[in-house]
C-alpha cells in the first residue's frame, strides 16, 4: 500500500518536500505488519536531502551570540509563534531540519518502527507520538576561540554520524525518533508519549527508569544524551545564541500556592484570592490536597491527595476579591479553607495548538512550556537522562555516558560507559555557569566556569563538593522555580541516582540502544 495523505496542514508541508517525486519515492505501509517499511522511509528521506552543510560557530568566551556558517549563514532566525500566530521559520523542510510526527516505537534490538505518519488517516497524538528526522552527519572542530559545529543530511568528508545513529550491531538506523511528549503512563503503568496526559513524576529517577522502561529486555529507555543533543543542536543552528532562555524561558518561574477562600462540596472548582488567581494560566496544571500536615512541600501526599496535575479550564470572578478556578477532573471534590492548591508541571500536549516553534501565549514569561522542532519541552519539571550519571570521586566529578541502555544498572554506570570529561564547577558546592559547550561521547556538555545567567551558556549546573563520593543523576531543563538557572543546558547534579521527586520526570527514548558515538 502506498503512502497517501488526506488534505490537511501536514500534507501541505510535506507535499512541498515530495514535489516531483513518483509514488515509488514515498513510504510503503504493510497491512500485514501494521508498520511502514523502514527501507522505504529511509529512501523517502534520502530523496529529500539537500546535501547542504549548516554550521554555527560557538564562541568560547562570555558572548552569548553565535555565528551562522556555511549554508546556515544568511538564514534569518525563526520568529517563534503562539496559539493563533504561527511561527515564521525559514528552516521548515530544509534538509537537516526536516521532521514529521509519527506513531511508532522501538523494538528490543533498538530498531525504530513507524505505524502511522501525520496526515495518513491513521495518525493520532493519543497514541505513542514521535518526531521522525533523517539521520544527521556532523563535524565538530575546536579553535582557541570557538567550537564550530556543522550538520548535514548528507555525509561529507570528515563528518561522522550523529550520536546514537548506529545500533548495537553496527547497522545505521534508517531514521531517528524523538519523543514528542514528556513521559506519562497509562492505567496499567505502561510508559508512553501521548498528548493530554498528566506527566509521570514522584517515582521517576535514573535507577527507577531501568525497571519502568524494562531496559534489559526492550529497546525503550528514559531520555538519553542523543535526544538531548538533537534539541540543543537544532536550537543552536536556528537561533544562534547560547542563551536558550532568551528565546524560550520554559516553565521556570511558576511557583504558586494558595488556600481556598470558600469551602464547597461536590464541585470542580477552587475559589481563591484574586491576586493568586490572576497569576494562574488557563491550560496549566495544578495539584490540590487536604493539607492535613504542616509542610507545604508538594512532595507530601496530603498536598496532592485530591488531584495531581489537573488542567485549569477557566476562571470566573466570584466578586472583586475572589476567583473560582475550574479544573478538568474525573469526579467532583470538596474544598475547605485549610486545603492547599499549588501549581504543577503542565500536562503533555499543552503546545499542540502552537504552529511551529513557540509557546501557548508567551515564550518568555517564565510560566509556559515550549516546542522546538516539534518536541515539547520545559513543562516545569526536571527531565532525568537515563544513560548519563555523574561520579563524584572525592577529588572532583566525572560525567559518564552509557551507549547501550540494555546494560544500564542502578547505583553506578556500567563498565561500558564512556567518559564525557569533568563536570564543570568550582571545588565547593554550588551553582556553576559554563562559558560554552561541546559534544563529548554523544553528550553536549558545558565547558568552563566563570559565566553567569546573562553571559556564557547562561544556564546553571549545580555541583556538590569535590570531596563527595558517590553517583548523581543528570537532571535537565529546570523546574517551576529555577528561573534564570534553567534552560537547555541546565543540569542538577546533586540528587542521588535513585532519588525521585514530584518535580522530576523524563520522556521515552527510542535511541537508548546504540553502539556509541558513531565514527
Amino acid at each position: 500500500m502506498d503512502f497517501t495523505f488526506p488534505r490537511n496542514e501536514t500534507l501541505e508541508r510535506i507535499a512541498v518536500a515530495l514535489e516531483g517525486m513518483g509514488a515509488s519515492a514515498v513510504p510503503k505501509f504493510s497491512e500485514e505488519t501494521g508498520r511502514y517499511d523502514n527501507a522505504s522511509i529511509a529512501a523517502w528521506l534520502a530523496r529529500m536531502r539537500d546535501g547542504k552543510n549548516y554550521g554555527v560557530s560557538i564562541p568560547k568566551g562570555s558572548s552569548t551570540a553565535c555565528t551562522k556558517t556555511g549554508a546556515n549563514a544568511g538564514i534569518a532566525n525563526p520568529k517563534p509563534g503562539v496559539i493563533g500566530r504561527a511561527a515564521i521559520d525559514p528552516y521548515v523542510n530544509q534538509g537537516a531540519f526536516f521532521f514529521v510526527e509519527v506513531n511508532g516505537g522501538v523494538d528490543a534490538d533498538g530498531m525504530p518502527y513507524v505505524t502511522a505518519i501525520d496526515g495518513d488517516g491513521r495518525f493520532s497524538r493519543l497514541d505513542d507520538t514521535w518526531v521522525l528526522t533523517p539521520v544527521l552527519y556532523t563535524l565538530e572542530t575546536e579553535t582557541d576561540d570557538a567550537v564550530n559545529l556543522t550538520v548535514s543530511d548528507t555525509r561529507q568528508p570528515g563528518m561522522k554520524r550523529q550520536p546514537a545513529a548506529l545500533l548495537p550491531n553496527g547497522a545505521q538506523r534508517p531514521y531517528m525518533l524523538y519523543a514528542k511528549y514528556a513521559l506519562s503512563v497509562d492505567s496499567d503503568g505502561k510508559p508512553r508519549s501521548v498528548s493530554g496526559a498528566a506527566v509521570k513524576t514522584r517515582s521517576v529517577s535514573h535507577d527507577g527508569g531501568i525497571s519502568l522502561m524494562k531496559t534489559s529486555s526492550t529497546g525503550d529507555s528514559l531520555k538519553v544524551a542523543a535526544d538531548d543533543w538533537y534539541v540543543k543542536t537544532m536550537f543552536m543552528l536556528k537561533y544562534a545564541t547560547k542563551n536558550s532562555q532568551s528565546i524560550f524561558s520554559g516553565c521556570t518561574g511558576y511557583d504558586i500556592t494558595a488556600t481556598p477562600t470558600l469551602a464547597e462540596s461536590n464541585t470542580t472548582r477552587v475559589v481563591i484570592a484574586k491576586d493568586k488567581a490572576d497569576q494562574i494560566l488557563i491550560g496549566s496544571a495544578m495539584m490540590f490536597g487536604t493539607h492535613t500536615g504542616t509542610n507545604t512541600d508538594r512532595g507530601y501526599d496530603y498536598n496532592c491527595d485530591i488531584f495531581d496535575g489537573a488542567r485549569v479550564t477557566k476562571k470566573f470572578a466570584i466578586d472583586s476579591s475572589n476567583v473560582a478556578v475550574y479544573f478538568d477532573v474525573a469526579k467532583p471534590f470538596s474544598t475547605a479553607t485549610t486545603y492547599q492548591l499549588a501549581t504543577a508541571p503542565w500536562n503533555t500536549g499543552s503546545c499542540d495548538m502552537v504552529e511551529g516553534d513557540g509557546s501557548p501565549t508567551s515564550c518568555t514569561d517564565g510560566k509556559q512550556p515550549f516546542v522546538v522542532q516539534g518536541i515539547e519541552l520545559g513543562l516545569g519539571m526536571l527531565e532525568v537522562l537515563g544513560n548519563v550519571l555523574i561520579q563524584y570521586t572525592g577529588t572532583g566529578a566525572v560525567v559518564y555516558v552509557n551507549p547501550d541502555t540494555k546494560n544500564e544498572k542502578a547505583g553506578s554506570s556500567p563498565d561500558s560507559a564512556l567518559s564525557a570529561g569533568a563536570f564543570p564547577g568550582q571545588a565547593a558546592e554550588g551553582w556553576n555557569y559554563a562559558l560554552y559547550c561541546k559534544t563529548v561521547n554523544g553528550l553536549m556538555i558545558q565547558q568552563g566556569t566563570g559565566a553567569s545567567t546573562s553571559v556564557g551558556i547562561c544556564d546553571g549546573n549545580y555541583k556538590v563538593d569535590d570531596t563527595t563520593v558517590g553517583w548523581r543523576e543528570w537532571l535537565s531543563l529546570g523546574n517551576l522555580w529555577d528561573w534564570g538557572n534553567a534552560g537547555l543546558w541546565f543540569v542538577g547534579g546533586r540528587n542521588g541516582s535513585g532519588d525521585p521527586g514530584w518535580f522530576i520526570g523524563s520522556r521515552r527514548s527510542a535511541n537508548g540502544r546504540s553502539r556509541g558515538e558513531a565514527a
